[in-house]
């Protein structure tokens, strides 16, 4: 091979490299691997112009200082681990004043988040935009640590023809106010406005519960013009208000769902608030089995039915040591539970009609 044709294949095998690697950052199914907040920022940047599809976080603490906007579609961004320890994004505190609202503003569809921790902002962690139609969303395996409002917010506005949320999971999450109790009443677990054939499953929910005022909001609430979603084999505890279908007595709350086999806990008697354990209002054709619910709080029942257009409903297979009550011409069929007895009953709505504070 002559110093030419030796030249000219060092040339072509230069060349191919650098055109592999272009060609690798340009494909849209390629990842990127950050470490610290800066790269967090662009590798967003890219994966919203189409560039890559997924990121991935190296272990640390990264502390953003203003909200990640999500608008592409089919993306994934996920701590390098299994343990969501390892990777902790953090907004600059859990106060109204403060500046990042939102960590994750999710408009795009088919969005995955998993393995990693999210906390200290001062609206909520996560926005999912109905109003963007923003379906297909996945959260697993992510810590929702101490927001100044809901942590996972599904946003979108009254009206039958605005779009929806469709088909998101959100599974094996935890979901804490670390010092106990919140910030303030207007908090929550999942709070989802027009979002149809939800699955929330296998979640722990801790300590969503008003300091003062008035009552929390719950742990899982789906309403406004809500349908078909499906609350299963969750844990919730120390919360004033656990899960919440529709809300009063207004049209297009709730149509629809599941509520079953979540275990039901209140027995933190310092909260100065407590509601139902499981409430549909404005709830036709939802199904409530298989639930465990435990309070010893004062509020005298575990499951509520409420307004008349809460009908078609079945409660059936659910044990608790408090009463199951339909409330303001609500109807269901009541199949095999296990509640207090009609004397305990009494005893339980005289205490809190008396002695509100006790408990």
């Amino acid at each position: 091979m002559t110093p030419v044709d030796s030249f000219k294949k060092t040339l072509l095998l230069s060349l191919f490299f650098v055109a592999s690697i272009c060609s690798a950052f340009s494909k849209p199914h390629d990842s990127i691997s950050v470490k610290n907040v800066d790269e967090l920022q662009k590798a967003v940047s890219y994966l919203n112009q189409g560039r890559i599809k997924n990121i991935v976080l190296k272990p640390g603490t990264y502390q953003v200082f203003r909200r990640l906007k999500i608008d592409s579609n089919n993306v994934t961004i996920s701590g390098a681990s299994d343990d969501a320890t390892d990777v902790v994004i953090s907004g600059n505190g859990m106060e109204a004043s403060k500046s990042v609202g939102i960590i994750f503003d999710i408009s795009g569809s088919h969005v995955t988040i998993r393995n990693l921790t999210l906390q200290e902002t001062s609206n909520h962690l996560i926005q999912v935009r109905a109003e963007k139609n923003a379906d297909n969303f996945h959260l697993s395996n992510v810590r929702l640590l101490n927001s100044y409002e809901q942590m996972v917010k599904v946003s979108g506005g009254p009206g039958t023809e605005l779009p929806t949320s469709d088909y998101g999971i959100i599974e094996n999450c935890i979901f804490e106010y670390t010092s106990g109790i919140g910030p303030q009443f207007y908090i929550g677990g999942i709070d989802a406005h027009r979002a149809h054939h939800w699955l929330v499953k296998n979640n722990t929910f801790k300590n969503i519960a008003s300091p003062s005022k008035h009552v929390a909001e719950h742990a899982i609430h789906f309403w406004n013009y809500s349908k078909d979603n499906r609350v299963v084999e969750n844990r919730i505890i120390n919360s004033d208000r656990a899960i919440g279908f529709g809300m009063n007595d207004r049209p297009h709350q709730n149509t629809g769902g599941v509520i079953a086999g979540n275990i039901i806990v209140h027995s933190n008697t310092s909260h100065p608030f407590s509601d139902a354990g499981i409430v549909l209002e404005s709830s036709p054709g939802t199904i409530v089995k298989d639930n465990q619910i435990f309070m010893d709080t004062h509020y005298p029942n575990a499951i509520e039915y409420r307004y008349e257009s809460t009908s078609g409903v079945v409660i059936q297979n659910n044990d608790t040591n408090r009463r199951i009550v339909a409330r303001d011409g609500a109807t269901a069929v009541l199949v095999n539970n296990n509640q207090a007895d009609w004397f305990e009953g009494v005893l339980l709505n005289l205490r809190y009609l008396f002695f509100p504070a006790y408990g």
